[in-house]
């Protein structure tokens, strides 16, 4: 096995169950990992604030957070924190009109505000999990949404409904911008530039890190660059079938069983000893 010198992964569905706190097998995993040198980082959909809170919280350090699917970058290393790409206004507003069809509930974060169409449960236990102090806002019409650049939009959608979507982004003429599902009831749509692929990249070009000693893990579409960027792309038994197949290899055991901290265990840490 080449040397480990990094592992980074997506958080929900994958390091732990969504809305979840890691547990104390996780915890140790992370622990005997950077224990033995190798770095740890996390890559997510949430901003680069809220996975500092999620550090705080679970009391690890990473040396990479990959935020908002690709569009934003701490480097633990540098101690720096970028802001790359972002989506533009007339970008947004299409997006609008992409989901127009289908019911859902579109969810915008800009200047610490975040714009949704209705304020329900999933979107009051995303704030909660993470405690931050991102203040909901629901809109009184969709134009507030595509007032200045964002950096993504998600919309929340019934878990039917997802292959229609899927097939309608598909044969929509999307310039500058792409999209796609990351959860069974999440899709969402950032800069066609972002990916935590490119971004992983970069961090390991920055600190002349062999991508061939990188294992990353993903459960959906989003995680798909980060997982073929990598030397190991490992997706968890619980993820879909396109990433699935992007991966070298899959997890036995799904989130719900600590599928991660298990593959860890018997794949990595075992034969580290």
């Amino acid at each position: 096995m080449k040397p480990i010198q990094l592992v980074i992964c997506d958080i929900d569905n994958t390091l732990v169950p969504k809305h979840h706190n890691v547990s104390a097998r996780t915890h140790t995993c992370i622990s005997q990992l950077k224990k033995k040198g190798i770095g740890f980082g996390l890559a997510s959909g949430r901003s680069i604030d809220q996975l500092h809170l999620l550090e705080e919280m679970w009391n690890i350090q990473c040396e990479i957070l990959i935020g908002l699917n690709g569009s934003e970058i701490y480097d633990g290393i540098a101690g720096t924190t970028e802001s790359l790409y972002s989506m533009e206004p007339e970008w947004i507003r299409q997006c609008l009109e992409i989901m127009a069809p289908f019911p859902c509930n579109p969810t915008l974060g800009r200047n610490g505000v975040a714009y949704v169409r209705s304020l329900d449960q999933n979107v009051s236990s995303s704030a909660a999990f993470v405690k931050n102090k991102v203040l909901p806002h629901v809109v009184k019409d969709d134009s507030e949404f595509w007032q200045q650049p964002a950096a993504k939009i998600g919309f929340r959608v019934r878990a039917e409904d997802m292959e229609a979507i899927e097939k309608r982004v598909a044969e929509y003429p999307m310039s500058g911008f792409v999209g796609f599902k990351t959860e069974n009831i999440m899709f969402e749509f950032c800069n066609a530039k972002a990916s935590k692929g490119a971004l992983l990249l970069k961090f390991c070009q920055d600190h002349h890190i062999d991508t061939e000693s990188v294992w990353a893990f993903g459960d959906m579409t989003n995680d798909i660059s980060m997982l073929q960027v990598a030397g190991v792309g490992v997706c968890m038994l619980n993820g879909s079938e396109d990433t699935k197949a992007a991966a070298d290899l899959i997890t036995e055991k799904s989130v719900e069983d600590e599928g991660w901290a298990d593959f860890v265990e018997k794949h990595i840490l075992a034969k580290l000893d």
